[in-house]
Order: structure tokens, then sequence, then C-alpha cells
């Protein structure tokens, strides 16, 4: 199921486990989120036993007016996202993080290129030639998470029995954790509570780490 959240401007896959609802249980709950304009937050499970499934249709980053559409998206590991050019001038997204390295090079209006995110984490995406360009991709280890509305409210079907720790997380970078049994065949309630933390904009540099010039 793909599931666009307006709010956060992200777009979030959403990969169930095809066990029965018997065999399964759910996570519900809410997120206070303090000191911010009342956006959703990512919530995951952690350490949940077994393979997630990988999208086959690519998600998509599109450049767009310069700027990334959309600024956030979130993933499983081994999924492939497409960066389609839809300015009618040339862009160069790359991206130095630890969990995905690279560099797409320069490319024309009405082309596009790929990158396969394997490792968990956070990704920061820029443009080599216009540092307004900014996205972030976050990479999960398996496919239970959600977005919350904006109430707070949310729901992550499908999980195995078991103890897990569940993880609220704001692009900002704050997060807040907890902890959540479920047992087969029933739901369980989750309410955490996030600060967001005023961050100051910090500038980036160009893929060599040299300042950005005044090419528009």
């Amino acid at each position: 199921m793909k599931h666009s959240v307006v709010i956060l401007a992200a777009t979030v896959l959403f990969v169930g486990d095809a066990r029965s609802k018997a065999q399964t249980g759910s996570v519900t709950g809410s997120i206070t989120i303090k000191q911010s304009d009342k956006k959703g937050a990512v919530v995951y499970l952690e350490d949940v036993p077994g393979t997630p499934s990988i999208p086959k249709n690519h998600a998509q980053i599109r450049q767009r007016e310069k700027q990334f559409e959309p600024p956030l998206t979130v993933v499983v590991k081994g999924t492939t996202i497409d960066f389609p050019n839809e300015d009618k001038i040339f862009h160069n997204v790359f991206s130095v993080s630890r969990p995905a390295r690279f560099d797409l090079g320069l490319y024309k209006s009405g082309t596009a290129k790929s990158v396969e995110f394997k490792k968990a984490g956070v990704v920061d995406v820029y443009c080599n030639i216009h540092p307004e360009m900014i996205a972030k991709v976050k990479i999960l280890e398996n496919g239970f998470y959600t977005v919350s509305d904006a109430k707070g409210q949310f729901r992550i079907d499908g999980v195995p029995p078991g103890t897990y720790p569940v993880v609220a997380w704001l692009p900002s970078g704050d997060e807040a954790r907890g902890s959540v049994t479920i047992k087969a065949g029933q739901s369980a309630d989750v309410k955490l509570e996030i600060t967001a933390t005023a961050k100051t904009n910090a500038t980036h540099t160009r893929k060599d780490g040299t300042p950005y010039g005044r090419y528009k």
C-alpha cells in the first residue's frame, strides 16, 4: 500500500506481513510533538524478525522547480529510488551520507537516474548546482512503519507476536523511543512524546567539499 502524507510531503511505502490476523497483532497509539507546527512523525518498530518485502515499483524523488519532491521519503532497505529531472535545466543529485554515498552526475530534463538503498539510516540528498535543493531518505530495516496523522494517531498492522522497540522520528532528527509487546490477535497501545528541538539551518557544501558559487 502506498501512502502519501501531505503534511510531511513524504511518500511512505508500507510493506505488510502476509500472515493472518489471528497470528499477528497491531500497534496503535498517539504521538505528541511539542514545540512544532503539528506535522506528523514517522513511527516504526525495530528488531522485527523476517526479511522485508522489497516493493516492485520504484519510489521517486522528482526534481521540479529547483526542489526535490517529496522532501522526505521513507523506504525499507533494498528499495530503489528513481530521481527524474522534470526541470528544463541540468541537475546533479548526490549524497555523502554513510548509508548511501552516490553521485549521479549532470543529467538533463526528461531523464532519470536511480539508486538502490542497501543500508538502514538517514541519507541527506542534495544537488551539486542548487544549494536550496534538499531531501531526506529514511531507510528502515523492516516494513512495520507508518506516519502519524494530523492528530498524532497511528496504526501498524500484521506485527508478529513479541516485544519490540518502537520509535517516533522527525526529519529534524529528534526522536522518542519506547517498547511495545504484541500478542496474537490483539492490539497494543503506545503513547510517545517528542520535543522538536529548534535547529539552525546549517549550510552544506558541494560534493567535493567546496562552497557553492553563484551559478543558478
